[in-house]
């Protein structure tokens, strides 16, 4: 497995780049049994600071990380319609830029949204590549729940016979999984022991001309 075979999207992204409460019993009031008794007094306990729960953000299921694309968009869509379709449960993209360094190539323009970056050619969506979790975005996996930082362990428990590795690829330890054309699953890796991680996943096939 050699280095044209992972994205150009994985190495652009290298190169560029988270009281209390009462018992519910209400205080009987006594009357006076006498004009010179002291006049009831009433103390306002404050009411014990409450903090909001932490803010969550609800898991985006209809983005799976997937060989033909993102679950609910695939590779060859209009590139416009995945960007507006992403938007709507990730939030607006945080950069867009065109890949001047690619000029001939498949993949001419580069849309991130934190960690998930979508690649587009021709208009068309062609490729994804997810790197460090940001803490912008929910978790991102496959749909067997792999992801950025799972273990070798496993991706081998995962995707069996179906998963290569190849620990002297130029740009280090890559995985690849096996899957039917022309849909692509691959990523990087800290290592190929069991205990090592998942770097970076990418999926579809962009080059540089």
């Amino acid at each position: 497995m050699g280095a044209s075979r992972f994205l150009a999207a994985a190495v652009t992204l290298s190169l560029l780049a988270g009281g209390c409460a009462g018992d519910g019993d209400q205080l009987s009031r006594r009357q006076p049994t006498s004009t010179t008794a002291p006049a009831a007094t009433s103390t306002t306990v404050p009411a014990p600071p409450t903090s909001a729960p932490p803010a969550t953000v609800p898991v985006p299921a209809q983005v799976v990380l997937a060989p033909d694309g993102l679950g609910m968009v695939s590779f060859g869509d209009d590139g416009e319609t995945v960007l507006a379709a992403l938007a709507g449960v990730l939030g607006p993209p945080v950069d867009d830029q065109p890949l001047g360094s690619c000029p001939s190539g498949e993949a001419d323009r580069l849309v991130q949204f934190a960690e998930l970056a979508v690649l587009l050619g021709g208009g068309r969506f062609v490729a994804w590549d997810v790197g460090p979790a940001s803490g912008t975005l929910p978790p991102l996996a496959t749909a067997e729940g792999i992801g950025v930082g799972s273990s070798v362990a496993e991706l081998r428990a995962a995707y069996g016979e179906r998963l290569r590795l190849d620990p002297d690829d130029p740009f280090g330890p890559v995985f690849e999984i096996t899957t039917p054309p022309p849909g692509r699953l691959a990523g990087t890796l800290t290592g190929t022991g069991p205990a090592d991680t998942v770097a970076s996943l990418s999926g579809g096939t962009a080059s540089c001309g």
